[in-house]
């Protein structure tokens, strides 16, 4: 089967998960599939991709380790069979669009992995999920390092050295720059302003019996003992 269709799918299996031996199994087999597909790229001989698509199967594997754990249960790990879902690649198919869908696929896994964390009720649960986030993140990392450069191969732009409309410069209403020549940011609309909900990711054990305070030191997040995140 061609890696776009086995991510898609991975994608949709994960998000219909509702427990927890079943989380930590699909985000496993995120794992497995993104080795199977970083190994073909090594593979490949492809010139600037094989050297990233060899540390992108290292990285996912140590991520898949990391997500192995008892709560996964033979049942669930069983259900895919020798190999897991990664057996079932046959082919890489077009890379740009691949490697999008992976690194949305490495980012649901993430996410997911948050939440079960936050309410997991033993350490080796939190442990296994905080683990599995820093090792899915440095995939993360790796597959927008393969997309860069695949679209450099390509010919394409990457976005942040793409030109500045002409007259950017002359300071006009609503360009990146002032008349002193200095980059202005753009000031977000009110109405795409994101709310931030902080959580704690505190082990089990540590997590203390009061409620937290309304609002984090900013020398808790810069060491990064609390996770923003967007809130719906």
């Amino acid at each position: 089967m061609e890696a776009l269709r086995l991510i898609k799918t991975a994608r949709h299996a994960l998000a219909e998960t509702r427990n927890v031996p079943d989380v930590l199994a699909e985000a496993r087999q995120a794992a497995l599939l993104t080795e199977a597909v970083a190994t073909r790229i090594a593979r490949s001989g492809e010139e600037g991709l094989s050297g990233l698509g060899q540390l992108l199967a290292e990285a996912a594997t140590h991520a898949a380790c990391c997500l192995e754990h008892p709560e996964e249960g033979a049942s669930s790990a069983s259900a895919f069979g020798p190999g897991g879902r990664a057996r079932r690649l046959t082919e890489l198919g077009e890379f740009g669009p691949m490697l999008d869908e992976l690194g949305l696929l490495l980012r649901d896994m993430g996410e997911t992995l948050v939440v079960l964390a936050c309410g997991a009720d033993t350490e080796s649960l939190y442990w296994a999920c905080i683990d599995g986030v820093d090792a899915g993140a440095e995939c993360t990392q790796l597959v927008d390092q393969l997309l860069d450069a695949v679209r450099q191969m390509a010919g394409e732009r990457p976005e942040e050295y793409e030109a500045e409309p002409c007259g950017a410069a002359e300071g006009g209403p609503g360009e990146p720059f002032g008349l002193d020549g200095v980059r202005r940011l753009p000031e977000p609309a009110a109405e795409h302003e994101e709310r931030l909900l902080v959580l704690r990711l505190d082990p089990p054990g540590q997590r203390a019996a009061e409620s937290p305070p309304s609002s984090p030191s900013a020398e808790a997040v810069a060491a990064g003992e609390v996770v923003r995140a967007p809130m719906a």
